[in-house]
């Protein structure tokens, strides 16, 4: 399995390389694109709670809703990996925000556990290691959708420079937009704070740029899944993750701008 996910990032990689960034069908940059990937769809459902709320139909409702925030900033252009109930394949979800040259991607997702109590958030970011034996088991459920892809060749010095590229330029900011995301939810919801935590998520290994997996609440739990079928609760759930994507943007730009004064070292 960790060989696709080389191999992916390593394609993810070069297709940064040779697009040009942020351009719309009219030629002109938005300040910025962000892609959000509603979980699931079409054939899977992903989790069904107790009374038969699916999964794949909370996070459509609420990338729908997030979206609408979002686009209430100027100069942002908001892209869906679906629509509707049509399943898209994992590997097909980056690459959707790859091709767009986007700036950040969330997948939103809602939990399942065998313990109906089981509550509150957790926010992810990529990493062959899984933070616990939970978010193993987490991962392996939503990569069981696709097969394990191109077997790792090894030994290959480009894709291992590629690979290093992919660690150094956008995990590290992965890590942060997950923990902005996080807290804003956390504080938004009310929820159990379950942490940021990493594991090898497919659908995020080929992202080119930061990018995180939202778990919003647990669905298998009556009382969530109640809850995350309200519209009351999918627009709190948005604005929460708005808030932390601007929280996240001003952090970067706030750094971005101390290295270009050179004042970074002094903060």
């Amino acid at each position: 399995m960790e060989g696709a996910f080389k191999y992916i990032a390593a394609a993810a990689v070069l297709t940064l390389f040779f697009a040009p960034r942020g351009f719309g069908a009219d030629g002109i940059a938005p300040q910025r694109v962000i892609v959000l990937d509603p979980g699931h769809g079409g054939d899977d459902a992903g989790a069904v709670g107790p009374d038969g709320v699916r999964e794949k139909d909370i996070t459509l409702a609420v990338a729908k809703e997030l979206e609408a925030e979002l686009s209430k900033s100027p100069g942002t252009r908001i892209i869906l990996t679906r629509t509707d109930d049509t399943f898209i394949p994992l590997g097909e979800r980056t690459n959707i925000a790859n091709r767009a040259r986007a700036d950040i991607f969330v997948s939103i997702h809602a939990n399942s556990a065998y313990k109906r109590d089981a509550s509150g958030v957790e926010t992810y970011f990529l990493s062959f290691e899984a933070s616990d034996s939970d978010s193993r088991k987490l991962a392996a459920i939503e990569n069981n959708v696709i097969s394990a892809g191109p077997e790792d060749k090894g030994g290959n010095d480009i894709e291992s420079i590629i690979w290093d590229l992919v660690e150094t330029e956008t995990l590290k900011e992965s890590e942060e937009l997950a923990g902005s995301v996080h807290d804003r939810l956390v504080k938004a919801t009310n929820g159990e704070n379950r942490g940021v935590k990493q594991a090898p998520f497919f659908v995020l290994a080929g992202a080119t740029m930061p990018a995180v997996l939202v778990e919003v609440g647990f669905i298998s739990n009556p009382e969530e899944e109640k809850k995350l079928s309200s519209e009351g609760a999918q627009k709190t759930i948005a604005a929460a993750i708005s808030s932390g994507v601007a929280d996240f943007e001003k952090k970067l730009g706030k750094r971005e701008g101390l290295l270009k004064t050179g004042r970074y070292d002094k903060e």
